[in-house]
């Protein structure tokens, strides 16, 4: 009877553990994303308080298009490494299921 249960329940804890672990990746990725987003609206905050002239402000405005940039060339980046990781999520889970589904032959 056991053998029979690991038998089916095997699959499944693989599924289990595979999507855990592609959660975790995805919100570490996202958590990170949020911190330097974070850090730089904090930076940019203090920055708009401490300039007190024109060339103070045009060197504000140039250090905010310089970290837009950043954070969206950081966003693509994030987007293509989670698409990358949901495709990698999807194949194991197709050879997961490919594998439970498929019957051993008998020895001849």
């Amino acid at each position: 009877m056991n053998e029979q249960f690991e038998k089916y329940y095997a699959p499944v804890k693989e599924l289990n553990t595979l999507a855990v672990n592609n959660i975790e990746k995805l919100l570490d990725l996202q958590l990170k994303f949020i911190e330097e987003s974070t850090k730089a609206g904090v930076e940019s905050l203090k920055s708009a308080a401490a300039f007190n002239d024109a060339e103070g402000f045009k060197d504000f405005v140039n250090a905010q298009v310089e970290t837009s940039k950043q954070l969206t060339e950081k966003a693509i980046e994030d987007s293509k490494t989670a698409l990358e990781l949901g495709n990698s999520y999807a194949t194991e889970v197709q050879k997961v299921v490919k594998d439970a589904l498929t019957v051993p032959q008998a020895a001849e």
